[in-house]
């Protein structure tokens, strides 16, 4: 201990001894002294002011580096920031314009498909009318069934007895039209606005054209079933007026030019924008449209030619169309209708809709009704028991008539049934046969 204490008291002697200063002022010497103890005070003294200073001057030199680093840190969170706000934004835009370009579309998309489902709403509903009339027509014939009372066995003959047989079937529209409007749809996928494959809107844009197009080939099926019915129905209708001797052109009134399917018109201005496949649909959909209108013209011919038999009871034919034996005596005469036989005073009924032209006497017929039918068809129902109809009186099928007598020359209790077109007699045989094909199609 005394050894260190000897250390430390020859450094302090060496380094800190006694000195002087001396300064002279005005000729005057003048001296401080400074012991060992004032020196060291003072080295202390100096020493902490200069650890004071370093300290001072190592800390502004760190807080500016923390200051700086902080104001670096800021900038890059800033600019960071930044960039996502302008990601944002332009993510923002892309939407916004995603969602125009979506809506522009979805509108073109649901007016087209709008203007094709109204359209064939309109078709359908006018085909479905056609068809009622005929269902109507249809079970109102089944009452009368064959010439002589007897309900048919076979109900499929109809296209086999009427239609040739052809030498080829001929290749359903519904399949090609299937292919074509497949093609055309994806032809006018093609024609919608271009799209970068990168773009958002490219994938939701892909899903509607997809079910847009899948739609139009529905629609246009759809298009192909009523058509190919519409012809098919309008070639056995055609077949069956055929077949009463009277074709079906001199029946049916002239086509008009407009057309009740579509009912629109005004100059061709081509918009440039319109798909090809819009075109192609709407023309062809006008071709079905008179189509179904050619068979609205035919069911309503039909609904009003006599393919009825005048007995709804049980009957027989006793005499038909053409040459015959008088019965009276017995000499050979021509004979222009049917003679029915059945139970006294069993009804008559109209043949078809019409208006009584004639109800009274004729000579050789007795008491005889008459009905105007239209299109130059006139039914005579002649030897009545009695009549229960007035002239200009309107009735239906199979509305009464009068009753089954024997009046006028006549040999026993039936009906003379003629059926004139334009004035001349036709065979009713043929138009009753007509109404059950009618029936049984």
């Amino acid at each position: 201990m005394s050894r260190r204490s000897g250390k430390t008291a020859r450094f302090i002697s060496r380094f800190f001894k006694e000195r002087q200063i001396y300064h002279r002022s005005d000729g005057v010497v003048h001296f401080i002294a400074m012991s060992t103890r004032t020196q060291i005070a003072l080295a202390v003294v100096i020493a902490a002011a200069l650890m004071w200073v370093a300290y001072a001057s190592v800390n502004v030199v760190f807080k500016e580096q923390i200051i700086v680093a902080k104001d670096r840190n800021e900038r890059v969170q800033r600019d960071s920031y930044e960039r996502k706000l302008e990601r944002a934004h332009r993510a923002y835009n892309d939407m916004n314009e995603l969602n125009v370009v979506l809506q522009e579309e979805f509108d073109e998309a649901m007016s087209e498909i709008a203007s094709r489902h109204q359209t064939l709403r309109n078709m359908v509903e006018s085909k479905t009318a056609v068809d009622e009339a005929i269902e109507s027509l249809t079970q109102n014939l089944s009452e009368a069934g064959f010439p002589n009372g007897q309900r048919p066995s076979n109900s499929n003959r109809i296209m086999i007895d009427l239609t040739p047989a052809e030498p080829a079937p001929r290749r359903s529209r519904i399949s090609v039209l299937e292919r074509e409007a497949t093609q055309e749809a994806k032809a006018a996928g093609g024609e919608t606005r271009a799209i970068p494959s990168n773009s958002l809107a490219a994938e939701s844009l892909a899903k509607l054209d997809s079910a847009a197009q899948q739609l139009y080939t529905e629609q246009m099926l759809l298009l192909a079933r009523v058509e190919e019915t519409a012809e098919r129905r309008i070639a056995e209708l055609s077949y069956i007026l055929k077949t009463t001797g009277v074709s079906a052109d001199r029946l049916t009134t002239p086509r008009k030019i407009s057309n009740d399917i579509l009912a629109q018109g005004g100059p061709f201005i081509d918009p440039g924008n319109v798909a090809r496949a819009s075109t192609n649909f709407f023309r062809r959909t006008n071709r079905a449209g008179l189509m179904i209108e050619e068979l609205s013209r035919l069911t309503a011919t039909i609904d009003n030619i006599p393919l009825s038999s005048p007995v709804i009871a049980p009957r027989r034919q006793t005499s038909g169309f053409g040459v015959r034996r008088d019965p009276f005596n017995g000499r050979a005469s021509q004979h222009y209708g049917l003679d029915f036989a059945a139970k006294w005073a069993s009804p008559i009924v109209a043949t078809a809709p019409g208006v009584v032209k004639y109800a009274g006497r004729r000579a050789g017929f007795g008491r005889t009704v008459e009905i105007d039918h239209g299109n130059g068809f006139v039914t005579r129902y002649a030897h009545l028991h009695k009549s229960v109809v007035k002239s200009g009186q309107k009735v239906k099928l199979h509305q009464k008539i009068g009753e089954l007598g024997n009046s006028g020359r006549s040999t026993g209790p039936h009906v003379h049934y003629e059926v004139l077109y334009k004035g001349r007699p036709k065979d009713p045989e043929k138009f009753i046969e007509a109404g059950r094909y009618v029936f049984e199609s």
